[in-house]
C-alpha cells in the first residue's frame, strides 16, 4: 500500500487558479478531470463497491434535488429561470379531451424546457419572498457572482479541483450557500451540517478562494418557510479542512492500488 503523504497545515492552503474553457455549465457534472467536494463526500460515506458503482452510474436527480436546483435558479439566476423552466398549467385533467388538448399545447410551447409543477413554482415564490424579507438578506443580495464555476490546483496535494459556488462577494470576500431544508432550527440544522459535511464543503471552497467567511442560508420548504443564517466558525472550517485533506490523500492512495479507509470496510465486523 502506498505510503500516505503528510501535509503541513499551512501548505494545504497553497492553491493555484486554473483557466479551462472546456468546463462549462453544460458539462460541469459530466466532467471527471477535477476533484469535487461531492466526490470526496461520496468517497468518505460509501463502501468501495458503492463508490465505484456511483462513479460509473451517475445518480439520477430526485424530485427533491430538482426542486432545489430550480429554487436556486429562481433566486440566484432569476433572469435565466424562464429560459430553462416552463410552469405546468394548473388544475388540468389529462383524462378529458380539453385537458389533453391543453397539455399538448403546453408541451409544444415549452419544447426544450424542463417542466415545473404549478404548486412547486408557487411554493418557490413564497420561499423567495421570505428569503428577501429576511434581516440578513443583504449578505446574499450584495454578492456579485452567482453559480460561478471555480477551478484550481491544490499544489501540495497535487490535485486539480473544481466547485460551483452559489454566491460570492469578491469585494468583501465571503461565500453564501443556499440550502433548502425540512428544519432550519439551530439544534436540528447543526446536526445536518455535521452529517452532510457542509463544513468540509465550506473549507474546500474557502481555501480555493482564500476566503475566511462562509454563510449558509437554510430555508424550510414547508410553510411558513422559516429561515436561519449560519456562519461557519473557524473551528468548523479547520475541521472541514482536515476532513477534505485526509479524504484527498486517501483517495489518491486508493486509486493507486491502496486500501479504502477503514471507516467503511465490508469485510470487517464492527462492534457497536
Amino acid at each position: 500500500m502506498p505510503k500516505k503523504k503528510e501535509v503541513k497545515k499551512k501548505e494545504v492552503l497553497k492553491m493555484t487558479p486554473i483557466i479551462d474553457n472546456e468546463v462549462t455549465d453544460l458539462n460541469y457534472y459530466d466532467d471527471h478531470m477535477y476533484m469535487t467536494n461531492s466526490t470526496l463526500k461520496m468517497f468518505i460515506d460509501k463502501c468501495p463497491r458503492a463508490f465505484q458503482h456511483v462513479l460509473n452510474n451517475p445518480i439520477k436527480a430526485t424530485a427533491a434535488m430538482k426542486f432545489g436546483t430550480a429554487f436556486h435558479m429562481l433566486v440566484l439566476e432569476n433572469l435565466d429561470f424562464n429560459k430553462h423552466y416552463a410552469i405546468e398549467p394548473d388544475g388540468i385533467d389529462k383524462r378529458t379531451t380539453l385537458g389533453k388538448v391543453t397539455w399538448e399545447k403546453f408541451v409544444e410551447k415549452s419544447h426544450g424546457k424542463e417542466h415545473l409543477a404549478h404548486k412547486d413554482y408557487f411554493q418557490m415564490l413564497e420561499m423567495r419572498t421570505q428569503l428577501m424579507q429576511h434581516e440578513h438578506y443583504s449578505l446574499l443580495e450584495n454578492c456579485n457572482q452567482f453559480e460561478k464555476i471555480y477551478l484550481w490546483k491544490n499544489e501540495v496535494l497535487d490535485i486539480k479541483c473544481k466547485g460551483k459556488l452559489d454566491a460570492v462577494n469578491t469585494t468583501e470576500k465571503y461565500i453564501v450557500d443556499l440550502k433548502t431544508t425540512r428544519d432550519a432550527n439551530p439544534e436540528a440544522f447543526k446536526e445536518v451540517i455535521i452529517n452532510q459535511k457542509y463544513h468540509m464543503q465550506a473549507a474546500f471552497y474557502c481555501d480555493a478562494l482564500g476566503y475566511k467567511d462562509y454563510y449558509i442560508y437554510a430555508i424550510e420548504k414547508l410553510r411558513p418557510h422559516c429561515m436561519c443564517v449560519y456562519k461557519m466558525s473557524e473551528d468548523m472550517l479547520k475541521a472541514g479542512r482536515l476532513m477534505y485533506t485526509q479524504a484527498i490523500i486517501d483517495y489518491k492512495a486508493y486509486v493507486h492500488g491502496g486500501e479504502l479507509p477503514q471507516n467503511y470496510n465490508e469485510d470487517k465486523i464492527f462492534e457497536v
